[in-house]
């Protein structure tokens, strides 16, 4: 991106993460992915039927998935533990990066941060809170009528009883 682009769409309120990006992939390549896909659903269908209606075909598919369903669940759980594997060692390698990189910017963050921070007025002189005054509690106000309210007596939490056997 170029500067003066850049210049332009700060000065009319844009950041360029809000610029509008042109689709990359063609049109042509688009067409093409819908073709196959159909392509795909076609056999597939047709597959479908194969099993369905060829009684030939349907006892070929069942003797090779069954006779060989042990070998093929193995190499199943074989490839998801590998690309779990490898996607966590993936995972953290980056993370690891990330955190030599942090290490390395966060001395030169947190020296601006602490001239930021003793800028900023702190709370501690403010949180002195004056005590409320009370109000007359013995004069009631004109015109109306005085309710009274006896206290209530503390109640007294019962012991939790042992149990003889």
């Amino acid at each position: 991106m170029s500067a003066s682009f850049l210049r332009k769409g700060l000065e009319e309120g844009l950041s360029p993460s809000r610029t509008v990006q042109k689709s990359v992939t063609p049109d042509s390549v688009k067409a093409l992915m819908i073709i196959e896909a159909i392509v795909i659903a076609f056999f597939s269908f047709w597959l479908a039927n194969e099993y369905v209606y060829n009684v030939f075909f349907r006892i070929y598919v069942n003797s090779i998935f069954v006779e060989h369903f042990t070998t093929y669940t193995i190499a199943l759980g074989l490839g998801i533990g590998l690309a779990g594997t490898a996607a966590a060692a993936t995972l953290y390698k980056n993370l690891r990066e990330a955190k030599l990189k942090l290490e390395s910017v966060a001395p030169k963050i947190r020296g601006s941060v602490e001239k930021m921070l003793a800028g900023v007025p702190t709370m501690e002189a403010q949180a002195i809170v004056p005590p409320i005054s009370s109000v007359p509690t013995n004069q009631p106000a004109p015109g109306a009528t005085s309710i009274t309210v006896s206290p209530v007596p503390p109640v007294s939490i019962p012991q939790p009883r042992e149990e003889k056997k």
